[in-house]
């Protein structure tokens, strides 16, 4: 399952430092012994792990995030993209109770969110998404409409969609205001913006169009 490099004998190693260190002790121990600690899965469950007591070993959140850092070192293909993904989740609080206090540059964050992003897509793409070649009725629009309304994306899809959704819009913008994007010039007011926002509020639907002002010649 793992790539045979110097990557895994280091992760082992970690490994066993801390299954040395709960020898013994029960979950209830554990927690009383360390002032903090996370379950790790050995084989992770991604790929194909099991949530049995041998496939799992309780660590410092430090020793947590550089396992999960090797793991993007021993594996390859599929398993790969799911370990980078896995290492994005790490770099990111998914829980008020998490305590990761780690350090890792912006390099690293941004490496390892495109990865991620990018096996999200591989992985929802044609008739793998569970959605392909349905639509929702005008009823299933509305419903969901006045259930996200004044809500963060954090809100409607959690923690790690949101974050994506939320980077996703920050670099529209971005691209916006350096002219990566077209800008439209409405002929009737003379605003300029993003393509989607002129269409739909100027153009040919603008409150200045001739047919606003004919009245007044």
């Amino acid at each position: 399952m793992f790539l045979d490099n110097e990557y895994t004998n280091e992760y082992y190693s970690i490994i066993k430092k801390n299954k040395n260190l709960t020898k013994g002790l029960s979950n209830r121990s554990i927690k009383k012994s360390f002032p903090y600690t996370e379950r790790h899965h050995i084989i992770p469950d991604s790929l194909g792990g099991s949530n049995l007591s041998d496939n799992l070993v309780f660590m410092s959140a430090i020793d947590h995030y550089k396992c999960h850092q090797l793991l993007t070192k021993m594996t390859e293909g599929e398993a790969l993209m799911k370990m980078w993904s896995a290492l994005w989740r790490m770099m990111n609080k998914q829980s008020r109770n998490q305590k990761r206090d780690y350090v890792f540059s912006a390099e690293e964050y941004e490496a390892a969110r495109l990865i991620h992003s990018k096996s999200q897509s591989l992985r929802m793409t044609g008739d793998k998404n569970p959605f392909f070649n349905q639509k929702h009725s005008a009823e299933s629009i509305e419903k969901m409409s006045a259930v996200r309304k004044g809500k963060t994306y954090e809100e409607i899809y959690g923690v790690e969609r949101g974050q994506e959704l939320r980077e996703k819009r920050r670099n529209e913008v971005l691209g916006i205001i350096r002219g990566k994007q077209e800008i439209l010039l409405c002929p009737h007011c003379g605003k300029a913006g993003g393509v989607s926002m002129m269409k739909r509020w100027h153009m040919d639907r603008c409150k200045f169009t001739k047919t606003s002002y004919l009245v007044d010649e």
